[in-house]
């Protein structure tokens, strides 16, 4: 069986990243009401942006695969949204895998405050865009490329 992982090219672990204080998220959308990128905010002021890319598995059928990169500062076209204040302690994270045509592919994140409170990130029905829940003051559908049930949901270490 093949497996699609995240795109993660800095040296310090992605569970860290996911795991650490947010304070806000912005999006950037390039189709109106679909996110293509998202970016977790901490309060040192840096960000950890999430984008979807599309991976082909089978003749017909592509499906998304989280990519994750740490940025310094917001684009001129993002919108900023706060987020529920639990998450300003941090998150557990788990990630969502989805198998498709043989192949296993890490399509979401889930980060679970102490609360209880989610945050979802996974990859949207429309290529290369993304499914947001768990922020209430964002303006979008969501809209995950499969229903959520279909996602075996694994922590991250």
């Amino acid at each position: 069986m093949n497996t699609l992982s995240f795109t993660w090219l800095e040296p310090t672990a992605l569970a860290m990243q996911l795991s650490k204080p947010i304070k806000r998220m912005s999006i950037r959308s390039a189709v109106p009401g679909k996110a293509i990128s998202a970016t977790l905010w901490h309060p040192d002021g840096t960000g950890l942006r999430i984008q979807s890319t599309m991976h082909d598995v089978a003749e017909r059928r592509e499906i998304g695969v989280l990519d994750f990169a740490i940025v310094a500062a917001a684009g001129n076209d993002e919108k900023s949204f706060d987020i529920p204040a639990s998450f300003s302690g941090g998150a557990k994270a788990s990630k969502l895998v989805i198998n498709e045509s043989g192949t296993n592919a890490e399509s979401g994140v889930v980060l679970k405050a102490s609360d209880g409170q989610e945050i979802v990130v996974v990859a949207g029905a429309f290529p290369y865009s993304l499914a947001i829940s768990g922020v209430s003051s964002m303006p979008l559908g969501f809209e995950p490329e499969y229903s959520l049930e279909s996602y075996a949901r694994i922590d991250i270490a």
